[in-house]
């Protein structure tokens, strides 16, 4: 018999040398997950014919029954393709009894294109995924749910779709029955299970546009419910890392004041759990996250001026306060860009990889993390200059809106790679769409449609811009 490797799951699965040491191994965490262990299980299944059979009820899925002619098993080759190859028809009628493989995989997905200078926040916190299963019923369900979608997408399977379907209904009544217990509903696993559920909001629902909005609420409502006490150690902090640019989404669309523009708040997001591999990064991150915290306040009284009567003196009153926030904003963006761009590399011109005719030069990146600074700060100053424009500045305005805009659309083809990447660029593709010519526009539209393959939120037809539905609840 050959041997087996003594190696953690994680290394077997990526066919790497493990150092083998404990309880978490040093090359899961030079690669930017959590170990998964070392425990080994398997799984056994009769030799005889296959024939259908009945799938097992959502609620057996989630509560862990097992079948009893079948002990759990890891598959034996890495990657999606080896675990797609494995899969047997029963565990395809039956996710669940490969949910860890299924797991490894989606973190590993959604971790491309990878780096070896820092991890997406929300591919760290879904390294911590693999470690918490098991733990609560809740948070399975939400697992089960969105690591079949992902399975469904892969294999092109509608057999494991409907699972994931119906194991959302089923993490949908489990999860009103956890915040509903006094126990349970400011529990950890309970945020956790929120925030899957609002990520596969935007993955896999292609017909309500505004749902994710729904979802996104509570992860805001509960997120602040909870305290930022909550939030000290690591994977408490890490959740409110992924869960934040919901966070400020949510409060962007709704009208709603972002409780995260607090000292307090920022304080207990400054915590470093090194999303960069160097302090500096770090600390410049969550210095722009600070800043990023007021722009909801900002668009919201902007707003709120596009829409009063232009001859009324208290109107001139509020333009006058409103361009006195946005010029401090600006100046405080400015410094914190000059001190960035002296730390993070800048990115370089390359020809366009799809020979594309109205952008044949693109910026190519180190870096997924830092582009996506650049790039949210691009959004930002156009979000500037174009209040500037509406509120009468002076300046040249108009080119400062055209040069940000087609700085964030040169970005598109290294930021948009990967499961995460509709993710990372929404925000800021969304207000390059708010600001283009028609011509431009379409180029944007192109690229949603691509897009929205893989993450439903980019669809077209839901882009809506920004600063004409900042008072209602309308997706990106």
């Amino acid at each position: 018999m050959a041997s087996r490797s003594t190696g953690c799951l994680l290394c077997v699965k990526r066919r790497v040398k493990c150092d083998e040491r404990r309880p978490g191994c040093a090359k899961c965490e030079k690669y930017g997950t959590s170990c998964p262990g070392y425990t080994r299980q398997f799984k056994f299944v009769s030799g005889k014919p296959y024939r259908s059979r009945r799938c097992p009820r959502i609620d057996e899925a989630v509560c862990g029954k097992e079948d009893p002619e079948s002990i759990h098993t890891p598959m034996p080759s890495s990657g999606a393709g080896a675990l797609i190859s494995n899969m047997q028809p029963l565990t395809l009628a039956s996710p669940h009894l490969n949910v860890l493989q299924s797991l490894s995989v989606l973190v590993d997905d959604l971790s491309q294109p990878s780096s070896t200078n820092s991890t997406h926040i929300v591919s760290r916190w879904l390294g911590f995924l693999p470690a918490a299963y098991g733990r609560n019923k809740t948070l399975d369900a939400t697992i089960h749910c969105f690591t079949a979608h992902h399975l469904s997408k892969l294999t092109d399977n509608e057999q494991i779709a409907r699972y994931s379907r119906s194991a959302y209904v089923q993490s949908l009544g489990r999860l009103r029955a956890s915040l509903n217990s006094r126990e349970e509903s400011l529990s950890s696993d309970s945020f956790c299970a929120v925030l899957l559920l609002c990520i596969y909001e935007l993955f896999a629902n292609n017909n309500e546009a505004d749902i994710w909005m729904k979802h996104a609420k509570a992860v805001s409502q509960l997120a602040e419910m909870r305290g930022p006490s909550c939030y000290e150690d690591p994977f408490n902090n890490t959740l409110l890392k992924a869960a934040r640019g919901l966070i400020i989404m949510h409060s962007l669309f709704s009208g709603e004041k972002c409780f995260l523009a607090s000292e307090r708040w920022h304080a207990v997001m400054k915590q470093r759990i090194n999303s960069f591999d160097t302090e500096e990064l770090e600390i410049l991150l969550e210095d722009f996250i600070a800043l990023f915290t007021g722009a909801p306040s900002l668009v919201h009284a902007l707003y709120e001026i596009k829409g009063a009567d232009p001859t009324s003196p208290m109107t001139w009153r509020k333009m006058s306060e409103t361009l006195t926030r946005f010029l401090e904003m600006q100046t405080k963006l400015q410094a914190w860009y000059e001190q960035y761009s002296r730390v993070a590399p800048h990115p370089h011109d390359r020809l366009s990889s799809t020979n594309d005719t109205r952008y044949p030069v693109v910026l190519h990146y180190t870096d997924v993390n830092i582009a996506s600074l650049f790039c949210s700060s691009y959004a930002y100053m156009a979000i500037i200059h174009e209040a500037f424009r509406t509120l009468g500045y002076p300046g040249n305005h108009e080119a400062m809106i055209v040069f940000f805009r087609d700085q964030i659309c040169k970005s598109v083809e290294y930021l948009s790679a990967g499961l995460l990447g509709p993710y990372r660029m929404g925000f800021s593709l969304l207000v390059a769409f708010e600001v283009a010519d028609p011509a431009t526009r379409l180029w944007i539209k192109d690229r949603l449609m691509d897009m929205s393959q893989r993450y439903a939120a980019m669809r077209p037809q839901t882009f809506e811009p920004i600063l004409d539905s900042a008072s209602s609840p309308t997706s990106p």
